[in-house]
Formats: structure tokens, sequence, C-alpha cells
């Protein structure tokens, strides 16, 4: 007759490897994951305010800060996000008339948070800037 060893039952800590996995390695993916789509949403909202923007002031034929700042609340407004969560800045002379064949730059700065959790809220912020260049019609007059 040959006799077995006794069986030794191995301690592990499932439990706890399974909740300390998810706390530190599932956890901040998902929350990342979930803030991937309000970045890029508000990056396309900032290039078609650049985009509205220069394109008003470059179809003026004046520098008109007035007007690109509308253009970009009307972007903002038809995202859906809070007034003010776009600043524009033109690289013309405010209020002075535009080169003929010249060009006009309007850049957009939007604030993006850091952490977003639907239904919870966002945390930090960090800034993105887009920019878009208009050609000045070469053969427009001016009033």
């Amino acid at each position: 007759m040959t006799r077995r060893p006794p069986r030794v039952r191995e301690q592990g800590f499932a439990a706890l490897e399974l909740s300390a996995g998810v706390a530190l390695l599932l956890l901040p993916v998902v929350l990342v994951v979930l803030s991937l789509p309000r970045w890029v949403e508000r990056q396309d909202v900032a290039r078609v305010a650049a985009r509205d923007a220069a394109r008003v002031v470059g179809l003026s034929g004046w520098c008109d800060r007035r007007a690109a700042e509308q253009a970009v609340a009307r972007a903002t407004s038809d995202a859906g996000l809070e007034p003010g969560a776009l600043q524009v800045t033109l690289d013309c002379a405010p209020a002075g008339p535009l080169p003929r064949g010249g060009q006009v730059t309007a850049h957009v700065r939007v604030a993006m948070p850091v952490l977003a959790v639907p239904m919870v809220g966002s945390a930090g912020a960090w800034t993105w800037t887009a920019g878009h260049r208009q050609p000045i019609d070469p053969y427009g007059s001016r009033p």
C-alpha cells in the first residue's frame, strides 16, 4: 500500500487581487475611454468655430473681432457647450482693412476636461487650439 501525501490547500487572495486589479488597472482605462468622445467633440467644435470665424472676417474684408466672436458663439451654442467655452484670436490689426490677396488666421482655444465622467462631472482641464487660415479675395472691393 502506498501512502498519498496529505493535500495542501493553497491559500490565495483571489478576492483581494481581483479588486486591486479592477481598481488599479481597469478603472483608469475606463475613465480615459469615457473622456475620449468629449475631447474629440470639443476639438471638432473648435475647428468649425475657427473656420467660421476666419471665413466671416475674410469675406468682410475688415478685421472685425466682434463678427468673429459672434461666429464662435454660434458654433458654441450649436454644439451645446457652455457660453465662453471657446476663445478666438485673430492675427490682424483690430478694425483695420485686410490686404487684398492676403490671409487672415483665426485661432480658437477650447478647454478640454482631463477627466469627464457622464452624469458625474469633470475635473481639471487643459487647452487645445485650432486654427484656420482664410485667403482674402484679391479682387474684392471695399465699401
